[in-house]
């Protein structure tokens, strides 16, 4: 196995708040919320009534009008958020074979949107003969993966994943597993996640998970404070570049941080109700400090799971007090939600796009809206104002329904 350091050289970010890494990341240290009310469609008679969509981003800045319009949403996030981190990493230029480049996207909910509606009031009025050609393949999460092979030429290992909250941290550990076993050099990895779609809105007020806070859209999403009440629904979608590092050194590319190892569990309890102890997630952090070969004492930061929901919330907290000791109370923590809302598989990573912004600036992003904290989340969470910080090493948690967990450790380049 070739333990050559994998390492990140792009970096692609379609987030409500920011298009753009660097738009990203300018929104976050500023501590900026993209959530407003739903314009998409009229949530009027929902209780939840806003979210974070992707207020500017135009598919046919980045693809073929008869992509974007034979395709779903999900897949123009992919090919868009793809296409700023292989520019990114100047990767068309970096000389790869494209039969050893894998690409795997991951998406937990694929396109079930009005489309499918369309599809269904077809078949209900005129039969089968009615439905089109291409629905099957319209709805399906993997429609993103097989988008962004065909958009670059790349035929390496293909895959795509679908985890939950756990996706995009469960893609990255895929493409670092593939550089590492010698299959490939490089890997685009990524999610995509669309859920601004009356049914998903609908199903989530159904839950009770929803934020109603509709009178202040930007202060709903409020992780680990006494006074939350629900999730804020988003899209979005992120895509990395990785390749080795003696690679990326060779041909000149900006190495915004390495994969220093990664860790997953799951609880096995409940499809509903997280573990109030946090062992899921406390083994998946321990076993990413295990794999990267460091201690607790070693994270200069985490970004965290941070869905403001109560349950999740507590759980998070417990499980860093049992995988980190001591350390878990010195260690500053964000969450990077409290400002772009819940996108599903596309969390983690935006999690790992915030932590590479640590590395680059010095600057920890905070978790807005943290006002009054609850008593039972007493760790560091970096409320309201951003911080400046040496942070060389950062852990990024992601939490799934049903207590999927998992967990990667980061590195900043010396």
């Amino acid at each position: 196995m070739n333990r050559d350091p994998i390492v990140i050289t792009g970096v692609g970010v379609l987030a409500c708040n920011g298009l753009g890494r660097e738009a990203f990341w300018q929104a976050i240290q500023e501590g900026r919320s993209g959530i407003r009310t739903i314009r998409r469609f009229d949530a009027s008679g929902l209780p939840c009534q806003i979210a974070g969509e992707l207020w500017d981003f135009n598919p046919e800045d980045f693809m073929k009008k008869n992509i974007v319009q034979t395709w779903c949403r999900h897949v123009h996030q992919a090919l868009a958020c793809s296409k700023l981190a292989v520019e990114d990493a100047a990767l068309k230029t970096a000389g790869y074979d494209p039969e050893r480049i894998a690409t795997g996207i991951g998406t937990s909910i694929g396109g079930p949107n009005e489309q499918y509606q369309a599809h269904q009031e077809a078949y209900e009025s005129g039969g089968y003969r009615k439905v089109g050609k291409l629905a099957s393949s319209k709805f399906s999460g993997h429609s993103a993966t097989v988008h962004v092979t065909i958009d670059f030429g790349f035929r390496g290992p293909a895959i795509t994943i679908a985890s939950g909250c756990a996706t995009g941290l469960d893609v990255l550990t895929w493409g670092v597993s593939q550089i590492r076993s010698g299959a490939v050099d490089c890997a685009l990895v990524g999610a995509t996640e669309s859920p601004i779609f009356p049914m998903s809105l609908a199903a989530g007020c159904s839950l009770g998970i929803l934020s109603k806070r509709n009178d202040a859209p930007e202060k709903a999403m409020r992780p680990f404070d006494k006074h939350r009440d629900g999730i804020v629904l988003s899209e979005g979608a992120v895509a990395l570049v990785l390749e080795r590092r003696s690679c990326a050194l060779a041909r000149g590319a900006k190495i915004f941080g390495e994969i220093l190892g990664f860790g997953a569990a799951a609880e096995a309890r409940s499809a509903l109700i997280m573990d109030p102890e946090g062992t899921g997630l406390g083994g998946a952090v321990s076993a990413a400090l295990k794999n990267a070969g460091i201690q607790p004492q070693d994270i200069d930061l985490i970004e965290a799971h941070g869905v403001s929901l109560e349950m999740y919330d507590r759980s998070e907290t417990a499980a860093y007090k049992r995988a980190l000791g001591a350390s878990a109370y010195r260690i500053p923590i964000s969450a990077v939600k409290s400002m772009i809302g819940q996108p599903y598989a596309a969390g983690g990573l935006f999690g790992v796009a915030a932590a590479l912004m640590s590395f680059e600036t010095g600057i920890i992003s905070p978790t807005v809206n943290l006002e009054d904290p609850d008593p039972l989340c007493d760790l560091d969470y970096v409320p309201q104002t951003a911080r400046l910080n040496d942070v060389r090493t950062a852990l990024v948690s992601a939490m799934s329904f049903g207590g999927t967990h998992t967990a990667v450790v980061l590195g900043r380049m010396n």
